[in-house]
């Protein structure tokens, strides 16, 4: 991940801070069909995350539970639609809306920060925390206002995408808790 720094990743986090509260989902909302979504899912993830496609860990395959390869990215979708239904919908609908014009980030970026679009925010927030920390908020926990729309409860994926959450390469650490270095290499100031 060499090019991606601190600054864009900031300027992805920036751009889903989530501030209010808002229901959780619909359970009535519409959702379009996962394989007509792939290609649209891995470019706003490229936008919300300041990633290129390279560098987003999207083609990573895993075995599921049929022992079926299934790719990062079609993962994450899935755990998406199904933990935010409305609120994803949403944010891939007024993607596609954007996706084509001159600078479709600039355009996205402009939606996030409308006061009524706390929706949309709350969907790209779980987009970026998937991506970079293999983790999204706890849908049946409110956003409570007073933690400026910070869950208090995560819910994490498996332990193949914990360890290929985008944060490692991008702090050029090795993943916590899955290396091997011998004890105590955390004590060093990473590469």
């Amino acid at each position: 991940m060499a090019q991606t720094t601190r600054r864009t990743f900031f300027k992805g986090a920036a751009a889903v801070a989530v501030g209010a509260t808002a229901p959780l989902h619909d359970a009535n909302a519409q959702t379009t069909s996962p394989a007509t979504d792939h290609e649209a899912f891995i470019r706003l993830s490229v936008a919300l995350t300041g990633m290129t496609e390279k560098e987003l860990p999207a083609m990573i395959e895993q075995r599921d539970l049929e022992g079926v390869r299934v790719k990062l990215y079609e993962i994450y979708l899935e755990r998406l639609r199904v933990a935010y239904p409305a609120e994803f919908g949403e944010l891939l609908a007024a993607w596609r809306s954007v996706q084509d014009k001159p600078d479709p980030e600039a355009a996205l970026s402009e939606r996030l920060a409308a006061p009524a679009n706390t929706r949309l925010r709350i969907a790209a927030r779980q987009v970026v925390k998937i991506w970079y920390l293999s983790t999204m908020d706890d849908p049946r926990i409110a956003l409570l206002p007073k933690n400026d729309g910070r869950s208090e409860a995560q819910i994490g994926g498996d332990l193949g995408q914990y360890q290929h959450s985008a944060i490692w390469k991008l702090i050029g650490a090795p993943t916590s808790g899955y290396s091997s270095f011998p004890h105590g290499y955390w004590a060093n100031k990473p590469a």
